[in-house]
């Protein structure tokens, strides 16, 4: 029995110096680790980005694409890429969440940079970044066009980059890509908002041009115009392009309806000549569609023209794009096109008025950071 007694009480012993030994102490000495510093990581945003559901961001080609987060380091890159970056920084998240894009500003000037000073220090990439641009730049969403997937979008995926397609090629798409956008920065409010300013402009237009009858809508020409090394040619767009769309939406006839296109399509002056609209409108995607058409209008064989003898050969305006193609200003496009068209039914409208209202609304521009940034390069027949 004292055997006994005496291992029960070593037992007790042992178990009790074990537990002495794996307890919590009641104060411990700091310990100092020294290691070496980690790679700074980016500046986060001002705004919180982490939530404790799943992001779902659903692009132009219907895909659903999820993220952890909001993504804080984005890159728009590929052909087109101002249309994007327009309607990117329609959101104020935008100057803090992109980090870099790719320049393809038609007439070389950066609205981005301009506008929006806070982006000076983004990466701008060469044309036609590919995967080996991208990688090391170490982005968590990569935007481009639709049409991009399988030339880009597939190789910056096979990587690991999560990629966001939009259309932006219709005022319908328009408005689906900006809904778009709005899930990329969380701000569904700003999304609803853009698209209300989109429909509310548009109906104001083409609430008036719907009842007019063919007979009041007068027959509209609407061109490329395009030098290269001093050989001319002059190009319309297939019916299904946006620049038609704006023409028919603005109470015109697009004479050219009936011509079989496959993307801009280059016309003959004898068949301008035999289509004889009674209004042309000139675009120059270089900047350039105000000195084509004072050149035209001193050219014998367009005097010969309706649209040139009656004072209706219009330049296009533009700032830092032209209004006429699928950017968010297209919509500056439809209403100029609207009281040249339509005088009689837009001719309160004032163009010097809506402009500066548009950045304004779209781009929260002062009055005094428009005249300074907008108004000095605005360039068209107003």
């Amino acid at each position: 029995m004292m055997k006994k007694m005496q291992l029960a009480l070593a037992f007790v012993m042992i178990v009790s110096l074990l537990a002495a030994c794996t307890g919590t102490p009641t104060s411990a000495p700091a310990v100092i680790e020294t290691q070496a510093p980690a790679t700074p990581e980016p500046i986060a945003p001002s705004f919180a980005t982490a939530t404790p559901e799943p992001i779902l961001v659903t692009d132009a080609l219907d895909r659903t694409v999820e993220f952890e987060a909001y993504p804080t380091r984005i890159l728009i890159v590929g052909k087109a890429a101002f249309m994007l970056l327009d309607a990117a920084f329609l959101f104020p998240e935008a100057p803090e969440r992109l980090i870099g894009y790719e320049l393809r500003s038609q007439t070389g000037l950066d609205f981005i940079k301009t506008v929006f000073p806070q982006t000076s220090t983004m990466t701008v990439l060469d044309m036609d970044a590919g995967p080996e641009q991208i990688a090391p730049l170490n982005p968590d969403l990569v935007m481009m066009k639709s049409n991009l997937k399988e030339q880009l979008g597939d190789q910056v995926e096979l990587l690991g980059i999560k990629v966001v397609y939009l259309d932006l090629e219709t005022p319908e798409k328009i408005s689906k890509d900006i809904q778009t956008l709005g899930q990329v920065f969380g701000n569904k409010n700003r999304a609803d908002q853009l698209v209300q300013l989109y429909d509310t402009a548009a109906k104001r237009i083409t609430d008036a041009t719907a009842a007019l009858s063919d007979e009041n809508k007068p027959s509209v020409l609407l061109l490329m115009y395009t030098n290269k090394g001093g050989e001319i040619a002059f190009s319309v767009p297939p019916m299904d392009y946006l620049q038609s769309r704006l023409v028919e939406m603005a109470g015109g006839r697009a004479i050219w309806k009936d011509t079989p296109t496959n993307g801009w399509t280059v016309v003959t002056t004898e068949q301008i000549a035999a289509w004889n609209p009674d209004m042309i409108m000139m675009v120059d995607y270089k900047g350039k569609a105000l000195e084509a058409v004072n050149e035209l209008k001193q050219n014998p064989n367009w005097q010969l023209f309706s649209a040139v003898q009656n004072g209706k050969l219009y330049a296009f305006p533009l700032d830092f794009q032209s209004w006429d193609q699928p950017d968010t200003r297209w919509i500056l496009g439809l209403t100029w096109m609207a009281t040249k068209i339509q005088p009689d039914l837009f001719g309160t409208i004032k163009m010097y008025d809506e402009i500066p209202a548009f950045y304004a609304d779209f781009y929260n521009l002062s009055k005094a950071e428009y005249n300074e940034k907008i108004q000095p390069i605005l360039k068209g027949d107003f």
